[in-house]
């Protein structure tokens, strides 16, 4: 069994978390052709339930980390899943484009075009560009010091 896509570094007990319904709840499934996982991050729509994102990056301040993991026979059931909703953290994740970030960069969330989570949303570097862009972390430890996992911490989220 692979291990989890990401991880707290933190304390659980210090964060909020909530449930939200998923608003296409096919991608609970652990068979679907692009099934939701760990780190993934969702955005809440106007129906108040959780959505992968429109192409391209998270404007919205209602883009938040999934902390359930792949498979869940209660999440399948009940159509839920976690999310880290506020407070600080610093977590390690898979889901995310490694190329580009350095050390105490600004993270976004953006889909992700290439590696192991293709067709999902997940932290890519901020870069050059600023306007519109929701900053939801910092890099703390780089994946190829890691082994492939991203180091961050956020703090909240801000839009540059």
């Amino acid at each position: 069994m692979a291990g989890p896509n990401f991880e707290l570094i933190t304390e659980l007990q210090t964060l909020t978390r909530r449930d939200f319904t998923v608003a296409d709840s096919t991608i609970l499934s652990p068979v679907a052709p692009l099934p939701l996982v760990d780190g993934e991050w969702l955005e809440l729509n106007s129906s108040y339930q959780l959505a992968r994102g429109a192409t391209g990056v998270a404007t919205s301040m209602l883009t938040f980390p999934v902390h359930t993991e792949r498979g869940r026979y209660d999440t399948q059931a009940i159509g839920k899943v976690n999310v880290l909703m506020l407070g600080m953290y610093e977590a390690e994740t898979q889901v995310m484009l490694s190329s580009g970030i350095v050390l105490g960069e600004g993270l976004i969330v953006n889909n992700l075009s290439s590696g192991a989570h293709i067709g999902r949303r997940g932290i890519v570097e901020q870069g050059s560009s600023t306007g519109g862009q929701l900053v939801v972390g910092y890099a703390t430890k780089l994946p190829s010091t890691n082994g492939g996992k991203l180091r961050f911490v956020h703090f909240g989220n801000a839009l540059v």
